[in-house]
């Protein structure tokens, strides 16, 4: 099988869902032939693998966000990358710019079209709005809108979890909607040894980016009541350099000398890391599925962490201790205390089970519940009437609609009302560019509109 993977983030950026897009694209691509679409230094095609290819478009901005240059030549670029390649199926995992792109060229042609969400679909800026002003943003009118066009013109939707699914079935999608996890490669933290419990310093980790959403503060109210034996590392870059240096700020503040922010540490000595920890601690407010929580329980550190999606979906008793949303830190710090004082026995069965918990996350496994789905969407695709394929494909008509009165609106209205006539070479390169071109700009207006309200 032929599959194009599409993502909004350059290689190591943009927390889990970033990564996932490139893990997911290298796991296929040990039996299937893949394409990835992705923001980089200058455009180009890159052969990683034997079956593996990423086709990279210049991108500018600091940080996670990289925004595609989309000028006309890129946009000719990534068609005719999509058109040599000739996927069977594209996957994006963003509803970003590129995805967008790889949207039109998909429905046009009748390739099926799949999108898999990693934040609430009817909660986009808990998850980016800390990232920038755009973020903020994602809310309003335009962009929800925005969303549900990009949703109906999906032929089938990968929710992470439950909590994922519940939320497209608010949005009115129920038919299509599948449910696969996020894939891991667990043998890197299977392999490391368990923290002795006998040590006398107790290590706590967390690991994550530094922002609100995360609530690193509050682990920093927890460490008041434990003894002075008990280290807490935070493991990450701040999501902003305001956040990072808040949080330092706060650590002086409560003059709390056991606790010691590491900053941003390569991806491959965080297993190492979880592998010396005895207890893993998280309060993050809101979490579609940690990718860190699943490597924690992985390389069998015991977590205690509030309620949230991700703690809901894997934390209980056997594998540590879920807590309400507004335990006090105090209560928090007991349970932490509750784990490390436990026997040797005691702890290393909380160790086992919590390997246990997340076993069934490995790549392969992830892998072969995704290609049935590509394989169930190509049987649907196929059995659609002609009606449905002209609605469908109408239905990103409706992405227009955000655009100003223009002759090039008219233009690209008339082109999406023939959708089954064949253009000439290039009509749609052209559509595409206008359409695309006009909407990375909108964005940057957007954005520098909401700046000077912000001062």
């Amino acid at each position: 099988m032929r599959i194009a993977f599409t993502t909004f983030f350059k290689e190591s950026m943009g927390g889990g869902a970033g990564r996932v897009a490139y893990e997911i694209a290298q796991a296929f691509a040990q039996k299937h032939e893949v394409l990835l679409i992705c923001p980089g230094l200058k455009t180009g095609l890159e052969k990683v693998s034997p079956h593996l290819r990423y086709f990279r478009i210049r991108s500018v901005g600091q940080g996670d966000l990289a925004m595609p240059l989309l000028n006309n030549q890129n946009l000719k670029l990534i068609y005719n990358s999509l058109a040599e390649f000739n996927p069977d199926v594209v996957h994006a995992h963003d509803f970003g710019p590129l995805s967008l792109v790889a949207q039109f060229w998909a429905v046009n042609r009748q390739v099926p079209f799949i999108y898999t969400s990693h934040v609430l679909p009817t909660r986009t800026s808990p998850f980016i709005g800390e990232a920038s002003a755009f973020g903020k943003l994602l809310d309003s009118k335009l962009f929800q809108r925005y969303f549900m066009i990009f949703f109906k013109g999906c032929d089938s939707l990968i929710a992470l979890n439950k909590v994922v699914k519940k939320d497209f079935a608010s949005l009115g999608f129920k038919q299509n909607v599948f449910l696969v996890p996020n894939g891991r490669d667990l043998k890197a933290y299977q392999e490391q040894k368990t923290a002795q419990i006998s040590q006398k310093i107790k290590k706590l980790t967390f690991v994550g980016h530094i922002c609100e959403r995360k609530n690193q503060k509050y682990l920093l109210k927890v460490m008041k009541y434990l003894p002075k034996n008990y280290e807490l590392n935070i493991v990450g870059s701040g999501l902003t350099d305001k956040n990072f240096q808040d949080l330092k700020q706060e650590i002086m503040k409560m003059k709390l000398n056991n606790v010691h922010l590491l900053g941003a540490v390569p991806y491959s000595k965080i297993a190492q890391i979880l592998g010396q920890s005895h207890v893993f601690v998280s309060a993050s407010k809101i979490e579609v599925q940690s990718l860190v929580i699943i490597e924690a329980l992985a390389s069998g550190t015991p977590v205690v962490a509030l309620s949230n999606e991700t703690a809901d979906e894997f934390i209980d008793q056997s594998v540590g201790f879920w807590l309400k949303k507004k335990t006090r830190p105090q209560i928090f710090a007991q349970k932490v205390e509750e784990i490390c004082s436990l026997s040797l026995s005691d702890y290393q069965k909380l160790c086992r089970n919590a390997r246990k918990r997340v076993a069934n996350l490995n790549w392969p496994k992830v892998v072969k519940q995704t290609t049935l789905i590509y394989q169930q969407t190509r049987i649907f695709k196929q059995k659609q009437s002609q009606a449905q394929k002209v609605s469908h494909l109408r239905r990103l008509k409706e992405i227009l609609t955000l655009l100003p009165e223009s002759k090039f609106k008219t233009f690209l209205t008339k082109q999406i009302e023939k959708p089954l006539l064949i253009h000439k070479k290039g009509n749609n390169l052209f559509i595409l560019a206008l359409v695309i071109s006009f909407i990375s700009s909108s964005f940057l207006r957007l954005i520098s509109i909401f700046k000077k309200l912000k001062k």
